[in-house]
């Protein structure tokens, strides 16, 4: 049985996103989280946000968010 539903292809990593970035995470055009990274591993797949008012979170390229650097 073949699945009708299309798959959105992650990038490789989130590049060139750096520890003290302020960042927006979006779905579907809609702003999930933002808040400033606070790490991020090596091969950039996995990035640690945390938010203005509190609160730390994980993200990984699998969640299927799209991850932009808010400019200053």
């Amino acid at each position: 049985m073949t699945s009708m539903t299309s798959r959105v292809k992650s990038p490789v990593r989130w590049d060139p996103v750096e520890t003290g970035d302020l960042v927006e995470l979006r779905r579907n055009g809609r702003v999930a989280f933002s808040g400033v990274v606070d790490d991020r591993t090596d091969d950039g797949g996995i990035v640690w946000v945390t938010a203005p008012a509190g609160g730390r979170r994980l993200f990984h390229l699998a969640d299927g968010l799209d991850l932009a650097v808010v400019p200053a």
